[in-house]
């Protein structure tokens, strides 16, 4: 059973209960205004009669039987009619004029005889209406002479009582339509939104990243709607991003084994003219292998970045000699490119953090200056104290990025343009490697003018 009909059928049994529980209490209400008032009427009635009679008629059982005019003049009652019984049962007199001459045998008599009162509902079998009589002991000498008894006719209180059950019970059904239709809607507005998150969670389950949740909803289901839909955004990004991370990998290894493999296959043929042209060649395989170890460690990094098992391990030591070993391990290719560095004199600073993940932090920051920096530009690089903090920034003046592009320089596999050599994983594991650290990794960039990439680093009482 579903979620939809189990919540309508649940709303409608309470509601249902509650209507019923309600009418009944209802209807007991009124059938006991309408028929105990009228025994009541009746009872009441029939004791002031006997009463009356007790201490103004002088009744015997010798002339009882003339006396039953005095008493049906007296006792009457236009809306019931009047009896008068004898001791033995059988009827002595009638307002209706009807007399029947076999003995009476009605519980309401047997109980008056017994008890000294006497109430009956039921079926008169003479004329099949429905009645309702009360008898009562006339007394001489504290002796009952004859019963008086009134019958009243109950047909026109139960054709009001069905009308108004009728009229209830009518109130009622049009009630639990209404709540009928009201669930419904309210049960609608419930499942609906949970009915469509789940097919649209069994198509995100089988693949199809497009899948999405369309409904227009309120509240807390929007939310809801809203989250769904930027997970599948988020997942359907991020399956991008993986095929071109693997299109990229495959593209930057392809690349330098194209160029080994062909120096390599060059050197074994053994056609080298001269030992000038071996070195070049010699040197490409080198230059080629270590950018696969380069790549290969970074791929390595990701690894360890995507099971959250990075990890540092901190000492002291001198970070100006460390930028000062980066520069320097990174001048050849600032050679081939014709580019200036400066190293603007920063005080001699002592770091506590993990020398060689902070080394791969700068060569990462200071080998993406050059790179989209034209040939001929300046580089500068400077550190400094901050309060409690190292403050390390790498200035270019190269192409710089565009603002739309800023916030996501530091995610990962992100490449400003296909063209562009890497993975896209460098700057995303620089900034795992700094915040690990307890610092910040920033950038700050404008269009044709130049970049400013920088970290901060906390120093501890022992550094400083």
């Amino acid at each position: 059973m579903g979620i939809k009909k189990r919540l309508l059928i649940q709303n409608l049994s309470i509601i249902t209960l509650t209507i019923l529980l309600f009418l009944g209490i209802l209807i007991s209400g009124i059938y006991h205004y309408y028929y105990s008032g009228t025994a009541e009427i009746l009872k009441n009635h029939a004791e002031n009669s006997a009463q009356f009679s007790k201490r103004y008629m002088d009744l015997s059982p010798y002339t009882i039987r003339d006396q039953v005019q005095d008493i049906q003049t007296n006792f009457s009652l236009p809306q019931a009619e009047t009896q008068v019984i004898s001791t033995d049962g059988k009827m002595l007199s009638s307002s209706e004029g009807f007399i029947s001459h076999e003995k009476l045998d009605f519980p309401d008599i047997q109980d008056a005889f017994r008890k000294g009162e006497g109430t009956w509902m039921g079926t008169n079998p003479e004329t099949d209406e429905h009645v309702l009589a009360v008898s009562i002991p006339l007394e001489s000498d504290g002796k009952t002479v004859a019963l008086l008894r009134f019958v009243s006719s109950l047909e026109p209180l139960d054709d009001n009582f069905k009308t108004i059950l009728a009229t209830l019970i009518g109130i009622g059904l049009s009630i639990l339509l209404m709540v009928f239709v009201i669930s419904t809607f309210f049960s609608r507005m419930i499942t609906d939104p949970v009915v469509e998150l789940t097919n649209a969670s069994q198509k995100l389950a089988k693949g199809d990243l497009e899948a999405r949740m369309t409904g227009t909803y309120k509240d807390e289901f929007r939310t809801l709607s809203q989250s769904f839909n930027d997970m599948g955004q988020e997942l359907l990004k991020t399956e991008k991003l993986k095929n071109e991370f693997i299109s990229s990998v495959s593209h930057e290894l392809r690349t330098p084994l194209t160029s080994i493999k062909g120096w390599g296959e060059t050197l074994l043929t053994g056609d080298m003219k001269d030992e000038e042209e071996m070195k070049t060649g010699l040197n490409i395989i080198t230059n080629e292998t270590d950018r696969l170890i380069a790549m290969v460690e970074e791929l390595l990094d990701f690894s360890r970045y995507a099971k959250g098992t990075f990890e540092i391990s901190p000492h002291p030591f001198p970070f100006h000699r460390l930028v000062q070993e980066v520069v320097l391990q990174l001048d050849k290719k600032r050679l081939a490119r014709e580019m200036d560095i400066v190293l603007e004199n920063g005080e001699p600073v002592n770091l506590e953090a993990d020398e060689h993940r902070v080394r791969q932090v700068i060569l990462n920051l200071l080998d993406n200056a050059i790179k989209y920096s034209a040939p001929g530009s300046t580089i500068s690089i400077r550190y400094r104290r901050d309060q409690s903090n190292l403050v390390f920034e790498v200035e270019d003046e190269g192409v710089g990025i565009e603002k739309k592009h800023l916030q996501q320089v530091l995610t990962l596999f992100y490449k400003e343009n296909e063209k562009s050599e890497g993975v896209g994983l460098g700057l995303a594991i620089s900034k795992q490697i700094i915040e690990l650290h307890g610092g910040q990794l920033y950038v700050r960039s404008e269009k044709n003018v130049g970049t400013v990439a920088g970290f901060t680093l906390p120093l501890n009482d022992k550094t400083q």
